[in-house]
């Protein structure tokens, strides 16, 4: 186009205006055409006068001012002089409309130029770029938000481009204890652990089909355990990678303490049973394709109660946190040594060419427990008793070493403690019965798998009830329920009646003050063992039962035994008065069959005496059994004593009792030994039932 060009506002002129014309006034954009000196306007489009109130024809010949204001003018003069030097010029201003509407324009001011002069005229290209600009303010917007929600969250929110980090929020930043400015521009991989590189990788070149978990390396040289989730974004045909890091370095450590409390004592920190098993099962697996022994050491520390009970549980607890150090320093790095619970110890020695081998190593280790203990300002002195089971002649199966080195271990401790024993087949049925039923004795105590039955004792006359007999039972694992002639006498003679008995004691009151709650109002008896009634304690653990329930002194019923009445008379008036002042009732056990004498049935506080089962299986046809029961029923009712007839089983045995007045019957005939839920609802069933 040159300066000469007419260009006017009407329909005159040639096509070729007519044409300029109708593409001018079909377009949005806001055209002109300016001369510069003068500043007059020679065209202006449909859209250009109407934004500015004019008609087509009207504005032609009008200067800048005329047509944007004087105001306007003021602030565009700097740009129209750039243009008259031939700069295009380009620019942003507000435009309010006739409306009072306020627009974002942007203006294109073109100078006309011809050969080298300097322009004589312009073009003036307006834009309404308002929608452009508000879409780029609510992207900010947005933008703003994102940022405030990203720096808001605690898990990190990271973009990248192929492996470029473009964008990270605070908490990613602080993830990797790094500013932000430090970590855009950067490789993704320059924060991952080596170990975690491939894992990385991989997970960004698949685009995160799923959430993995990779170690970073912190700017410190820390590691941090991270779950990432990732995203890919695609927007205005732009793809973007998005993964939000989140730490879980405190889950990982949980899932890893977890771990370690499956598979470890949490006092010693030794492997547990579960761990000794597998690793056990390992070692026979690699000794039978090598053809070589494995030695099983059950260690057992010999009278460790003893300091539990002087120094307390605290010290005990020390002291096999201590043992435990001592026998893993001992031991080569190859062999295991784990807890199996309690003070029992299980060593593994793998490798062996043949049983002697494993000699020196148990003579070690019984010298590393022997040595002394400095613990809580005193020292100590303990032993061991140690039983071996060798793979594959004791066993072949983690089980049966394991329990055969358990029978050494007692065989150990029957020989005098302090020493060790091999597993030997040649040990009798009965001994290793002996040993196995000790060992389960011992179990049991730890694990409680014991109960009580009751069974009734009713007055004969009546058939009311007047107190229910404790009687213990074994639920054993293996052999199932086990009455108390199958382990009461050998818990005796092995020293484990006391823990046994304790228990008994703490049951039967717990149960009587059950029932006391619920409106049964019914006396329990159980048997004290003559070791439990020399314990010095014995007065004190029942009335401190008897307080804990609050249960009253009237509803508990002891039975001792004959043999204990010719023990020191002095001492056995003392407790047996004692036990009165708590309100118990005191009944002699089995009258008759042990040192039956009218003495100490005078001399000492006796209520209730008990006539043993073995008179009254034959009465009323055993004439010897018949002058026995009648004579021992006199001698109570002179002497003001209640007698009991035990083992009642048939309705003739129950009517000559009740022809001599015996107090009470105890029997099959009246009820078996009833669990607990079973022997409440027999005496809920009963005519007559004692109650509050």
């Amino acid at each position: 186009m040159n300066s000469q060009m007419p260009i006017s506002g009407g329909p005159k002129g040639t096509t070729s205006e007519q044409q300029l014309r109708l593409l001018a006034d079909n377009l949005p954009a806001l055209i002109a055409y300016f001369t510069i000196n003068g500043l007059m306007c020679q065209f202006a489009n449909k859209a250009y006068v109407t934004a500015y109130g004019f008609t087509i024809d009207s504005i032609v010949g009008k200067s800048v001012p005329d047509v944007i204001g004087a105001e306007a003018y003021a602030v565009i003069q700097p740009y129209i002089l750039r243009v008259m030097e031939g700069e295009t010029v380009s620019y942003e201003r507000p435009l309010i409309l006739p409306d009072g509407s306020q627009r974002v324009i942007e203006v294109n001011l073109i100078p006309h130029i011809i050969g080298d002069a300097k322009p004589q005229s312009a073009f003036v290209l307006i834009t309404d770029i308002t929608k452009f600009r508000r879409a780029e303010e609510a992207i900010r917007e947005s933008e703003d938000r994102m940022r405030k929600f990203a720096d808001a969250t605690n898990e990190g929110i990271v973009f990248f481009d192929s492996g470029i980090i473009t964008d990270i929020n605070e908490a990613g930043a602080r993830l990797v204890r790094l500013p932000v400015e430090k970590i855009i521009g950067r490789q993704i991989l320059d924060f991952v652990a080596p170990d975690s590189v491939e894992t990385v990788a991989n997970n960004i070149r698949a685009g995160f089909e799923r959430p993995y978990e990779a170690n970073m390396l912190r700017a410190d040289g820390t590691l941090v355990t991270l779950e990432f989730a990732g995203k890919v974004i695609v927007r205005d045909g732009k793809t973007l990678r998005m993964t939000v890091a989140r730490d879980i370095s405190e889950r990982k450590q949980a899932e890893a303490r977890i771990q370690f409390l499956a598979h470890h004592d949490i006092l010693t920190h030794l492997p547990n049973r579960a761990m000794l098993l597998d690793r056990l099962q390992i070692m026979l697996n690699v000794a039978k394709r090598q053809g070589t022994q494995v030695g099983v050491l059950f260690i057992d520390l010999d009278n460790f109660k003893t300091i539990n009970d002087s120094l307390g549980h605290y010290a005990g607890d020390q002291l096999l946190k201590r043992l435990a150090q001592r026998l893993q320093a001992c031991l080569r790095s190859v062999d295991l040594v784990g807890r199996l619970g309690g003070d029992e110890f299980l060593v593994i020695i793998s490798g062996l060419e043949c049983t002697e081998d494993v000699i020196p190593i148990a003579e070690k280790i019984a010298e590393c427990i022997s040595e002394p203990f400095a613990l809580e300002g005193q020292t100590l002195g303990v032993s061991g008793s140690i039983g071996i089971s060798m793979y594959p002649q004791d066993g072949e199966n983690t089980d049966t070493l394991i329990r055969n080195a358990d029978a050494a271990m007692y065989l150990a401790k029957e020989r005098g403690r302090s020493n060790f024993q091999f597993f030997m087949p040649s040990l009798t049925k009965s001994a290793a019965n002996s040993l196995s039923i000790e060992s389960g004795i011992r179990k049991a105590i730890k694990n409680v798998e014991f109960v009580l039955h009751y069974q009734p004792e009713v007055v004969s006359q009546t058939g009311v009830i007047n107190a229910v007999e404790a009687l213990i039972r074994w639920k054993h694992p293996d052999l199932g329920l086990l009455g108390p002639d199958k382990f009461i006498s050998f818990a005796e003679h092995r020293g484990l009646i006391m823990p046994i008995g304790r228990w008994v004691i703490n049951e039967a009151i717990r149960q009587c003050k059950e029932w006391l709650d619920v409106g049964l109002r019914i006396p329990i008896a159980i048997n004290i063992s003559a070791v439990q009634f020399k314990q010095k304690d014995l007065v004190e653990l029942i009335a401190a039962n008897l307080k804990s329930y609050d249960l009253p002194g009237e509803l508990l019923e002891l039975e001792l035994t004959e043999s204990l009445f010719l023990e020191d008379v002095t001492a056995m008036t003392k407790t047996l008065s004692r036990l009165k002042d708590l309100g118990v009732t005191l009944a002699v056990d089995d009258f008759g069959t042990g040192y039956s004498s009218l003495a100490y049935l005078k001399r000492y506080p006796i209520d209730k005496i008990k006539i043993d089962r073995s008179f009254i299986s034959d009465i009323p046809y055993n004439a010897d059994d018949v002058a026995i029961t009648t004579a021992i029923i006199n001698l109570a009712d002179s002497l003001g004593l209640q007698v009991v007839a035990e083992g009642v089983e048939t309705q003739e045995q129950a009517d000559f009792l009740e022809r001599y007045h015996c107090d009470y019957i105890q029997g099959y005939l009246v009820s078996y030994p009833l669990p607990p839920d079973e022997i409440f609802a027999w005496m809920k069933q009963r005519k007559f039932v004692i109650a509050v």
